[in-house]
């Protein structure tokens, strides 16, 4: 399953809302303020399923606006288009009446935290409808929406723990939740189902606990679930005490079943076959608990309830891949990583690439942050970011980095405080100047290229500062400068947007050629604001430099550190064209190939493309030797 394309007319402060999905990503990144319309897209999502779930049902799901979805399942792509005023739904531009032999999503999962009101009704109220149809004690279909939060904390955690030993996500949950040992008991407690509750009647007690009335004479393929689990029960304990079966006094059942005659008997059905099992019971309300006890580390023993939502939280998503990884899905993550300290939200998106990556043929995965420190810590380079205009909903991609810069200062303060804390101890370590970077790669690019040029050891630390309006903010810093201890601090621009931000430093410019690389010098103490060196080549010289006035493009140039080795052979597939200007611009290929290119290919490329750096390296060294020497004639004295 892989959503490619949504139109909502207007739902809240959607209006006219287009988003398509062109490239081939199975995890989609959402990010904005506060209001901006992120979770109003879930939701009018998950309320457009369910019309499409429901639309043969005799009582569907009322819509009032227009909608246009088109997704794709095993290749096949579907497209509806539905008209609020009218009633008139269309499936590949035909008018149909009934939708049934269309091909739709096995499961819409969603994850939230719990504080999207919206969501828990409209999954409360579809749970309702759907439980209205379960007239009998049998279920013929299984839920189409699964919300994925601490009501399903023990069925999650017990399906993982009845994985055999050697499946590698029951290895991570046991290592995530410090858990030393796993009990071969699985206790599950059965009460009388909703269906059940329907009657005055007496029609459904059960007396005699035999095949007509066991279970509250359930019938199906719930009923033939619970026998089979019956030929699982374990070994009677040693002790000789033990309470289950049926329960009179409390018109229950209690259960203790063996973990591996489970794995022995149900090993020809799929995890996700026994997902839906007991979610079937679920559904009935008869699933009062299943557990399996565990033993942490400390010596204590602990059920899921021991664990916080926050501790869980990997135990949701990895549950989600390991479960739902054959299913064709659309799982929605509104802001898992609400109320989590900074590191955990750095793991929760590594956690959703993971999730993302394994199921990569059938479940796209779409996730709302308005997290700073997980945005930065994202795997796409492209990030697709709400805002309003006008009131309404706008949404547009955006490079993660620009990103990063439009959320607000007080979101982004956690991840800014580490940053300088990092840097503080680095210079500490190192005692040596520290020149920032605005790419994650750039670092690993300088450091070839000083070795390929000086063969000895670098005298000043590249470090990765985020963005080029972070760097701007780190050049001024205080805390940075009373730690350099007379040390400078350089910074290295791309000579794109990021001229802008260099342009409004409050210094003189000491360095005009743009060839050698323009340098600022900060007004008030030693930083010293560079721009990339723009190389001897015609063509990337054309998009810095105006051939008719000579003077720059400023912030429309385009010259990024991977263009110092464009016209070597080596790089010649990482660059394309696309038109601009009246001309042709040369631009790298994607920023998902940035990481290969710095660590693979930069080493490869002929030594005289490594010149251009000579310059910026040689003020480098001469205002670190500077600093050193005034030092040192200061202690003399």
């Amino acid at each position: 399953m892989r959503l490619k394309s949504i139109y909502i007319s207007q739902y809240k402060n959607l209006k006219n809302f287009k988003l398509s999905f062109l490239e081939d990503n199975f995890l989609e990144v959402f990010v904005g303020k506060n209001g901006s319309g992120k979770s109003n897209f879930f939701e009018a999502l998950i309320e457009v399923f369910r019309h499409i779930y429901e639309f043969d049902t005799t009582m569907p799901h009322e819509i009032y606006y227009d909608y246009k979805i088109s997704y794709e399942i095993f290749g096949v792509t579907t497209t509806i288009e539905f008209n609020g005023t009218s009633g008139e739904l269309k499936v590949n531009d035909v008018v149909l009446t009934k939708i049934s032999t269309t091909p739709t999503p096995d499961n819409i999962l969603i994850y939230y935290a719990g504080q999207n009101d919206t969501i828990s009704e409209v999954l409360m109220a579809y749970q309702s409808k759907f439980l209205s149809r379960v007239k009998t004690a049998e279920i013929t279909e299984s839920r189409k929406f699964i919300g994925i939060n601490s009501d399903y904390k023990d069925i999650l955690l017990s399906l993982l723990l009845l994985q055999g030993d050697d499946c590698p996500t029951k290895k991570f949950v046991i290592e995530k939740l410090g858990v030393a040992n796993v009990s071969d008991d699985l206790k599950l407690n059965i009460k009388r189902p909703a269906y059940a509750k329907r009657t005055t009647s007496n029609k459904y007690n059960v007396q005699n606990n035999d095949a007509k009335d066991k279970y509250w004479k359930l019938t199906g393929s719930s009923k033939v679930f619970l026998d089979k689990l019956e030929a699982c029960v374990s070994d009677f304990p040693d002790n000789g005490i033990r309470t289950e079966g049926y329960l009179p006094d409390t018109d229950s059942y209690q259960f203790y079943f063996s973990l591996q005659k489970i794995r022995d008997s149900f090993q020809d059905i799929s995890l996700l076959e026994l997902f839906r099992n007991f979610d079937n019971l679920k559904t009935l309300e008869m699933l009062d608990g299943i557990s399996i006890p565990l033993t942490l580390g400390n010596g204590l023993e602990a059920t899921s309830s021991s664990f916080s939502d926050g501790q869980f939280q990997t135990i949701y998503l990895f549950a989600v891949s390991e479960i739902f990884k054959e299913s064709n899905s659309l799982t929605l993550l509104d802001e898992p990583d609400s109320f989590l300290h900074p590191e955990w939200q750095a793991d929760c998106v590594k956690q959703i690439h993971n999730v993302s990556t394994e199921a990569v043929l059938t479940n796209h995965v779409m996730m709302t942050s308005h997290s700073a420190v997980s945005l930065i810590q994202s795997p796409q380079q492209k990030i697709r970011y709400f805002d309003l205009k006008d009131g309404f909903a706008n949404v547009y991609p955006l490079p993660k980095r620009v990103a990063v810069e439009c959320l607000c200062s007080d979101v982004i303060k956690y991840s800014e405080d580490e940053q300088i804390l990092s840097v503080v101890n680095t210079i500490q370590i190192a005692n040596k100047p520290v020149l920032f970077t605005e790419g994650s790669t750039d670092p690993l690019i300088l450091k070839e290229a000083w070795f390929k040029l000086y063969h000895e050891e670098m005298p000043f630390i590249p470090f990765y500062a985020f963005s080029c309006t972070y760097i701007s903010q780190l050049l001024t810093d205080d805390r940075i400068h009373n730690e350099m201890a007379g040390l400078p601090v350089f910074a290295l621009f791309d000579f794109d947007k990021a001229y802008n931000s260099w342009n409004g430093l409050n210094g003189d410019v000491i360095e005009e050629n743009p060839k050698i690389g323009l340098i600022k010098k900060w007004a008030h103490g030693e930083s010293y604001a560079m721009m990339l060196p723009v190389p001897d080549n015609p063509q990337i010289t054309s998009q810095v430099i105006n051939p008719t006035t000579g003077e720059t493009y400023g912030g429309d140039s385009l010259c990024e550190i991977e263009h110092m080795f464009y016209g070597s052979e080596k790089v010649e597939a990482y660059f394309s064209t696309k038109r601009d200007r009246g001309g042709e611009l040369i631009i790298f290929s994607s920023d998902a190939n940035k990481t290969k290119f710095a660590k693979e290919v930069v080493s490869t490329v002929e030594a005289e493309y490594f010149e251009v750096f000579r310059p910026m390296f040689e003020f480098i060294k001469a205002k670190s030797e500077d600093a050193i020497k005034l030092e040192e004639e200061a202690k003399a004295e």
